[in-house]
């Protein structure tokens, strides 16, 4: 798979900000997903790092604790850079959660239907870099000043638009540079054209 054989648009709101809309059918998303995050742009592609190795209490603990979560593989290939995915559900950022988590790509999630406590825990290893990416709903659209976001994909489109410019402001922050990856499924044919006339730019798909 390569994003060259990929439709999609591109539609600059600020100078800093690249935004691309991507066409793929709502049911092989996983898939797009797992290859942008693995073989993100080249522009962003120098912040991917190696993951930390897992704490180690005792050889058996730790040989456990890998084979259940598959954590341990993931140090055998870099991470994906600082990356935001947006959802419209909490279940949505529970399954996607997991299925990355499964292919060895430390995440974490964020929704309001976890405690506060949890909520802070991602949060705080997101920003600093312990996890790379951040899965979550809205409520990671406002008020989430992380200046090293390099990457934002919108799993599912937000009915508002409003809500969309939340959601790719939260990268090209303080002056960086920054990518916003939307998927465009097959029932996202209004949401995409209240977005157009919110942004003022036509997208050629």
């Amino acid at each position: 798979m390569s994003l060259n054989s990929i439709t999609f648009s591109r539609v600059e709101t600020v100078e800093t900000l690249k935004q691309y809309y991507v066409l793929v059918p709502s049911h092989v998303r996983e898939s797009y997903l797992f290859y942008l995050l693995c073989n993100p742009p080249e522009s962003i592609a120098h912040l991917r790092r190696q993951a930390p190795e897992p704490v180690r209490r005792s050889q058996t603990a730790t040989r456990k604790k890998v084979s259940a979560k598959n954590v341990g593989s993931d140090a055998e290939f870099l991470q994906p850079p600082p990356t935001i995915i947006f959802c419209a559900k909490a279940r949505t950022v529970a399954y996607l959660t997991a299925l990355l988590q499964t292919l060895a790509i430390r995440s974490t999630a964020l929704h309001s239907r976890l405690t506060q406590r949890d909520r802070l825990n991602s949060l705080s290893l997101f920003r600093s870099s312990v996890i790379p990416v951040l899965v979550s709903t809205d409520v990671g659209a406002r008020g989430l000043d992380i200046a090293e976001v390099a990457l934002v994909v919108n799993w599912d489109l937000p009915d508002e638009p409003e809500m969309y410019t939340r959601r790719v402001g939260r990268t090209a922050r303080a002056g960086r540079g920054g990518i916003a990856f939307s998927f465009v499924s097959e029932n996202d044919e209004n949401r995409v054209l209240r977005i157009e006339e919110r942004i003022g730019e036509y997208l050629c798909v």
